[in-house]
């Protein structure tokens, strides 16, 4: 799935959550959605700026190719750093110490929590959405295994013109949804940053 859709999905899921009173660390969740995926926006504007200006592109093949088919697939960095994030070993590790921490009235222990558990929801989703190129999800057990999902988010062959549309308007109803119900909370917000109202809102709505 897109990096935006896994970032509106978490954020929508916040809500029913709040109204069933659990504190829930806002932030987090939502960083947790997008980290995966940061580095290898991060690898992929990194190669096109190296092979665009300090070396030449192996013979034969062009930029995406080498960056998104060889780099992607066969080298330790591209792999280590894509993957990190999006194994359910490591962030089963990472939830399993933020509820330590929350247990123990660490500080840190309810954002790590919310942080893996969002990252967790983001492997998940992407695990069901990739066919050629799904995570490594089971590292460091193992180090090729990529589910094949019958339902890809962006190749043709496995459904992606189809999924493309769904993705479209699930983004499009969620974004709905969450400036209907934060949009009061965004003028108070607004208000108190321009210097019309003395104290922020206390906090966002349920």
């Amino acid at each position: 799935m897109q990096t935006q859709s896994h970032a509106l999905i978490a954020a929508a899921l916040v809500l029913p959550l709040r109204r069933r009173q659990i504190n829930v660390h806002l932030p987090a969740v939502v960083l947790g959605a997008i980290l995966p995926d940061i580095p290898l926006f991060l690898l992929s504007l990194g190669g096109i700026a190296y092979y665009r200006w300090f070396a030449p592109l192996p013979a034969a093949t062009n930029l995406g190719e080498h960056l998104f088919t060889t780099l992607f697939f066969q080298d330790p960095l591209w792999i280590i750093s894509h993957n990190f994030f999006h194994s359910l070993p490591i962030n089963a590790l990472l939830c399993a110490l933020g509820w330590w921490g929350m247990r123990s009235s660490k500080r840190w222990g309810g954002a790590l929590f919310w942080l893996a558990l969002s990252m967790l929801l983001h492997a998940g989703i992407d695990i069901v959405t990739h066919y050629s190129d799904g995570p490594i999800f089971l590292m460091p057990l193992n180090w090729s295994y990529r589910f094949a999902s019958p339902v890809s988010y962006w190749e043709d062959a496995y459904y992606g013109r189809q999924f493309f549309v769904f993705e479209s308007t699930l983004d499009l109803f969620l974004i709905i949804l969450l400036v209907v119900t934060y949009w009061s909370w965004f003028q108070e917000r607004a208000r108190w940053i321009f210097g019309k109202r003395t104290q922020p809102p206390e906090s966002p709505p349920r």
